[in-house]
């Protein structure tokens, strides 16, 4: 395996030895007066965290046989909801996080698949919908915060084993049916660990807590600011995806490290230069979606003392790279180098190393890769299969499905999907530099691309679902200008429908399945190139 096609962190930490609860019980028990949770006024020290999440550990013991099974948390963001996350790891249990929201289809798929041995929430369960449906149809135990006694029994935390599961996240795989992704102890802990070491989450450090529940973003924002004695900031759901409130809430509640999506990121920017910076903003930290060099740059412009990171990775692994932006970005912004504990290989259809600069397919693989899927997804093989031949560290391997080149430096940059990618008369395009040569003019506050295909399952033609600003040259042909400029001939026709704002998932990314269904604000206006 040649250096070019294989990058490997520079050495991985030592295992944190502890589960992250037992890191957090460690730093109150260093500092009970710390202030470990701030929300809405009120403020919650680590010793007081310690005495809600007792009552929930009290309560999951009393029903016996929950050590070592799943339990799902779905309660409001807020001190409650953290003093409940680390009830149930206190308990022996791993945790399953559902999202208020998710009363509907998803929230019971999830459920049927990991089928839990209680549900947490908070409020009346007999009149939530979700929690009626699991005990009727699943017969899981429901206990409810709000019944429970906080003077009430005691009961001490159960000692993790550093393989056993810390947590199972959902995320929705290439057919919508969400997926299980089981992560060990050892794992959350030394992520959490490298990361709030590598962005300064210490004692006095304030960490938003921006991520939704049910993905495994929200519980490394909350355990890197806990393990670390650092203060938790949730984010009000009222600010949360309103871009101007959440730049007066970053500036207000003095956050030191704040983690999005770029799309997301995009918006703030425009509320930052219309209302100002935050002023305590240390770090800026992006995933989940490529990262185009121009809002890079437009962010680090307008943030110039603010740390800009951009973090790449599938679930499967948390995450896989990173790579600070100190310059300025042409084209996409790169992924990086490694995390500790993961390989990142550039590899061809058979296996083999790519040279660099040359792109291949990612595979990411180590010991904290899971080892696969849980529940129906489980039979899904395909993207652990091994690579062939001989070298790397022992783990398991995960096919990402990305594209990526290293370049000759050892930076990753990423390539985009097979999936986003386009072949119109024998030229390949990515939807994603599509969305980001259109993103970039001034009459877009934002925009999704997506392919047609004719019944012989070629490209026909594109749809550009644009978020218009309110200006004279915000119409198609000047939309059609900007891509013929960028791509030339190479274009297909496309089709422009312009919204009132994009469909998102709970965790701030573009629900591309949800575009053709979206509301027009405009007539689509059929746009031919070429």
């Amino acid at each position: 395996m040649t250096e070019a096609s294989s990058v490997r962190a520079p050495g991985a930490l030592p295992a944190a030895g502890r589960a992250v609860h037992e890191l957090v019980h460690e730093r109150a028990r260093r500092l009970p007066d710390a202030v470990a949770v701030v929300w809405e006024g009120e403020i919650l020290s680590y010793r007081e965290l310690e005495e809600r999440a007792a009552p929930v550990t009290a309560a999951l013991r009393a029903l016996g046989g929950v050590e070592g099974t799943p339990v799902a948390v779905r309660t409001p963001r807020g001190p409650r909801q953290v003093a409940a996350l680390l009830g149930v790891l206190d308990a022996g249990a791993h945790l399953v996080c559902v999202g208020t929201g998710d009363a509907g289809e998803r929230g019971r798929v999830v459920l049927a698949d990991v089928r839990p041995s209680c549900l947490v929430v908070d409020g009346d369960g007999a009149r939530d919908e979700l929690a009626r449906w699991f005990a009727a149809e699943l017969g899981g135990a429901v206990v409810d915060l709000a019944a429970l006694d906080p003077a009430g029994e005691r009961a001490h935390p159960v000692p993790a084993e550093p393989g056993g599961r810390a947590y199972v996240a959902y995320t929705s795989g290439s057919t919508g049916r969400p997926k299980g992704i089981a992560q060990s102890h050892a794992t959350l802990a030394e992520f959490v660990t490298w990361f709030a070491g590598e962005f300064g989450i210490g004692p006095g450090a304030r960490v938003a807590q921006w991520a939704a529940p049910g993905y495994d973003a929200s519980l490394v924002e909350i355990f890197a600011a806990l393990t670390a004695g650092a203060t938790l900031c949730p984010v009000p759901e009222r600010a949360r995806a309103n871009p101007e409130r959440l730049a007066a809430w970053l500036d207000a509640e003095r956050i030191n490290l704040f983690q999005t999506v770029p799309s997301f990121a995009r918006r703030l920017l425009e509320a930052i230069a219309a209302g100002g910076a935050p002023s305590w903003l240390d770090h800026l930290l992006l995933a989940g979606e490529p990262l185009p060099g121009e809002l890079a740059n437009g962010l680090r412009a307008a943030l110039p003392s603010t740390r800009l990171v951009n973090l790449y990775g599938p679930t499967e692994s948390i995450l896989a790279t990173w790579h600070e932006v100190t310059g300025p970005v042409e084209g996409m912004t790169p992924i990086g180098r490694p995390i500790p504990g993961r390989e990142v290989l550039v590899v061809d259809e058979l296996d083999r190393p790519r040279p660099a600069g040359v792109t291949g397919q990612i595979v990411v693989r180590g010991p904290h890769v899971t080892p696969g899927y849980v529940g129906a997804a489980g039979a899904e093989t395909a993207p652990f299969v091994p690579l062939d031949g001989p070298g790397g560290p022992d783990g398991p391997t995960y096919r990402t499905g990305d594209l990526g080149l290293v370049r000759p430096d050892g930076v990753l940059e990423f390539g985009g999907r097979e999936d986003f990618q386009v072949k119109f008369n024998g030229v390949r395009m990515e939807l994603t530099e599509i969305e980001a040569a259109l993103a970039a003019h001034e009459s877009v506050a934002e925009c999704a691309v997506t392919a047609v295909r004719g019944a012989d399952g070629l490209v026909a033609r594109l749809v550009a679902y644009v978020v218009p600003r309110p200006a004279p040259e915000s119409r198609p042909d000047v939309w059609r200008a900007v891509l013929r400029r960028r791509f030339g001939a190479a274009m297909p026709p496309v089709s422009f429908t312009a919204l009132d704002r994009l469909p998102r998932n709970v965790g701030g990314k573009v629900d591309r399945r949800a575009l053709p269904q979206a509301v027009p604000k405009a007539v689509v206006t059929q746009t031919m190139m070429g």
